[in-house]
């Protein structure tokens, strides 16, 4: 049985910008102000995108019930909650509430996956010593976590962390340097080299394609849209990368990589 290897992170849970079902409760601790929230315009976006981005997972891997063809394996980079930091509104302002909400979406997704594993993203969001992401992994069940991971799958050396690298401007890149780094740190150990090295939490596609003839060094997408702070750090910019990627049978699949058509988008007014 072959292997669908599905790489997702960065769904910063809790923001206003980023992914949540269509209804979710908040106000949580007291079941006297436990309120109802439907998901706004960003998030209703978000949503259907991450259901086709699953039912296209389904699909590859032959679900039919408890029955498939391939097997299933998720990985979550990391930044799985927004966490409340930076003193920004643009969140649900109690950690706890997006701890449940982020059960709510992510339990699917690691208990239909044959396997799941974790990756430890940055502290703002995920806790001190990243102490609410670990209680998030080990509710999920997920068989590891961790600040890295390597993984053989497929016949294929996979590298996992969340921090990475790209470059500054469209044009420019920082994936070949990362591929570069990561492939001289496992020969200095004496160990293969990775055929693919896997980075998160800048929210933009970068790939280091061919430069290398083993590996190629990807920074996935993310699930959220931009937030004031986005759009003052990366102002010439206006969209995240919204996605997912997959490896099927060691073969990446970029089909659900960049999600189109966001309604913080770009648009022409006539005037």
């Amino acid at each position: 049985m072959s292997s669908i290897v599905v790489i997702f992170g960065d769904t910063q849970i809790g923001s206003s910008t980023a992914l949540a079902p269509p209804k979710f409760t908040i106000h949580n601790n007291d079941e006297k102000e436990v309120q109802v929230v439907n998901h706004n315009r960003l998030q209703e976006w978000l949503w259907e995108s991450w259901v086709d981005a699953w039912d296209y997972v389904k699909t590859l891997a032959g679900v039919r019930g408890k029955h498939r063809k391939h097997r299933i394996i998720a990985i979550h980079m990391g930044d799985v909650i927004d966490g409340n930091h930076h003193g920004t509104n643009q969140i649900i302002q109690d950690v706890a509430d997006q701890y449940i909400v982020a059960l709510d979406i992510l339990h699917p997704i690691f208990d239909m996956a044959d396997v799941a594993f974790g990756i430890l993203g940055t502290e703002a969001h995920a806790g001190k010593s990243c102490g609410d992401e670990v209680a998030i992994y080990k509710e999920l069940s997920a068989r590891e976590y961790g600040h890295t991971l390597s993984l053989s799958i497929d016949g294929k050396l996979h590298d996992f962390a969340h921090h990475g690298r790209v470059g500054g401007r469209p044009w420019t890149s920082q994936a070949a340097a990362i591929a570069t780094e990561v492939c001289l740190d496992y020969a200095d150990q004496g160990l293969p080299i990775p055929n693919y090295i896997w980075r998160a939490h800048n929210h933009i596609v970068d790939d280091s394609g061919f430069k290398l003839p083993n590996a190629r060094a990807i920074t996935i997408p993310s699930w959220q849209l931009k937030t004031t702070f986005g759009n003052r750090v990366a102002a010439n910019r206006v969209r995240s990368d919204i996605g997912l990627f997959i490896v099927n049978n060691g073969m990446i699949d970029e089909t659900k990589s960049r999600y189109k058509g966001q309604p913080d988008g770009r648009k022409v007014i006539e005037v």
